[in-house]
């Protein structure tokens, strides 16, 4: 199939804009930027360091949400803040667009820019350039629009043309639990035990692409629409904080400049190491995470409730709501978690509830599906990674 021209592609959009519908009689809320130079950047501060998310077009002109200091202009972009530096760009007073965001509030579709991606500006009638989305950047759209769709820059309502991008089916949570290599496990075989070397080829694949691991926090801030994450994104994570997780999966984060969070059973936290032994499930120590901490955060997973019943019902569920606030009022302090895994995958709405009270602000199930904006924060999804998972399937999950 041929591919489209650019003058069919205009004729598609100007068919296209007779059903869009502009909120009228509006005005943008100011203050005001004019830029003043061409393709002026746009940043984000996400990671603690200035990187480039996108452009603004010259004598373009975008609603201001504050000064941040003598150097930097701050507006929105996206579901985060962009930052243009003040030689870039001047006040105004009365702004000269017309395609004012006024109607469409809170998004919760994403798309994936494909390539540095243009965004328009329909109000006159023909395409005008106003803004530039980066390559691999997710970004929020307000609504399709036949081969479009509509986003906001800055308070202003524009059009990605589709073939630029992908629609974004949502961020993976990995969960792993236990590493041992093939001659260490002789008592492990299950479904949550995987070899060093399989865990290797997964991470080695996510650094190839790359994929950058992100933390719980950033998750929950991306769930509720506050943060703009890349394209490729991810989140690593283990259960149990077993010391394989310290022997085995941190020197090979630590090698691709990875990030991971181990949700721990804090009552089985040892102040010192103890001798590796394969044979059983050993904890990692306060020396051992101390050591781990460039690479770790760490969270919650109970403190003395990781335990099934005759029934296999997890502790959780079935202690009294009392122990279980009491149990989780611990669990949470020892190390500031603001991150729970339940144990085994169970909970409620009672278990929900306790967590909001003693101050968790996320939690993580065991259901296999992608995280979107606008997901309950206490039911964040996550993909189970099983032993001998073939790469390709692990790969699709990426794909």
């Amino acid at each position: 199939m041929k591919k489209r021209t650019l003058s069919a592609i205009i004729s598609s959009f100007i068919f296209v804009s007779t059903l869009l519908v502009y909120p009228q009689n509006t005005k943008a809320a100011g203050p005001f930027i004019e830029t003043q130079k061409q393709n002026t950047p746009v940043y984000e501060n996400r990671t603690g360091s200035l990187e480039l998310v996108g452009y603004l077009n010259q004598f373009q002109q975008f609603s201001l949400v504050k000064e941040i200091n003598p150097n930097w202009f701050q507006v929105k972009y996206g579901n985060s803040n962009g930052y243009i530096l003040k030689s870039a760009a001047n006040p105004v007073l009365y702004p000269n667009f017309k395609n004012v965001n006024m109607k469409y509030k809170h998004p919760k579709e994403a798309i994936i820019t494909l390539k540095d991606t243009p965004v328009f500006d329909n109000t006159s009638g023909k395409l005008v350039q106003f803004a530039t989305i980066k390559e691999n950047r997710r970004y929020p759209i307000l609504y399709p629009a036949g081969n479009w769709y509509a986003v906001d820059v800055s308070g202003r309502i524009g059009f990605v043309y589709k073939a630029n991008v992908k629609p974004d089916k949502g961020i993976p949570v990995l969960m792993y639990h236990h590493l041992l290599k093939n001659s260490e496990n002789t008592n492990f075989r299950n479904s949550s035990t995987i070899t060093p070397e399989e865990f290797k080829q997964q991470m080695e694949y996510l650094h190839q692409k790359g994929y950058e691991t992100i933390t719980t926090s950033q998750l929950e801030q991306y769930i509720k629409g506050n943060l703009n994450l890349p394209g490729k994104t991810v989140l690593v994570t283990f259960d149990d904080g077993l010391k394989t997780v310290f022997l085995y999966a941190y020197p090979v984060l630590k090698q691709y400049h990875m990030k991971a969070a181990a949700f721990l059973i804090t009552s089985r936290i040892t102040n010192t190491p103890s001798n590796f032994n394969p044979k059983k499930l050993q904890t990692l120590s306060k020396v051992e995470m101390n050591q781990m901490k460039d690479v770790f955060e760490f969270q919650g997973h109970t403190h003395q409730l990781h335990s099934l019943n005759s029934k296999n019902m997890s502790a959780v569920v079935t202690q009294p709501l009392s122990t279980v606030r009491n149990d989780l009022m611990i669990n949470k302090t020892q190390f500031n978690a603001k991150a729970l895994a339940y144990p085994f995958g169970q909970y409620n709405t009672s278990t929900i509830n306790i967590l909001k009270q003693v101050g968790f602000t996320s939690a993580y199930t065991t259901h296999n599906a992608y995280v979107h904006i606008g997901d309950d924060p206490y039911q964040i999804n996550r993909f189970g990674i099983e032993p001998h998972l073939p790469l390709e399937k692990f790969r699709s999950i990426f794909e």
